[in-house]
């Protein structure tokens, strides 16, 4: 939170609550079934109900306002970190998860799938 709230751009009281505020309005827009079945009702292309990430969604919010005053406080060497962070833990993650199928279906005789 701390790398968020002021390692990235340093955020007032009143910033921060707005990207909370937006960073809710964003899950809640990609999560809501009702706005969907709305937007299709009539006639309009709906939001994909898919998963986001509410530590990309935050980090975005806080990006943004740090481009509309200007973008020369934003602390990229930080972003560059956050980015790094997100691409590499889909990549360890599945590393981890194959090495710990291939140990229980070799080692310990497992079925984990047909």
């Amino acid at each position: 939170m701390d790398t968020v709230g002021s390692g990235i751009f340093r955020l007032s009281p009143i910033m921060a609550f707005v990207a909370a505020l937006s960073h809710s309005i964003v899950l809640s827009l990609f999560a809501s079934q009702g706005l969907e079945r709305f937007l299709i009702g009539h006639g309009l292309p709906s939001l994909p109900l898919v998963p986001v990430s509410s530590s990309q969604a935050i980090v975005g919010a806080v990006i943004g306002m740090g481009l509309l005053k200007g973008g020369r406080s934003i602390r990229w060497k930080v972003v560059g970190g956050i980015t790094c962070g997100w691409l590499t833990t889909p990549l360890l993650a599945g590393i981890i998860s194959f090495i710990c199928l291939f140990f229980a279906q070799n080692v310990f005789q497992q079925t984990a799938f047909n």
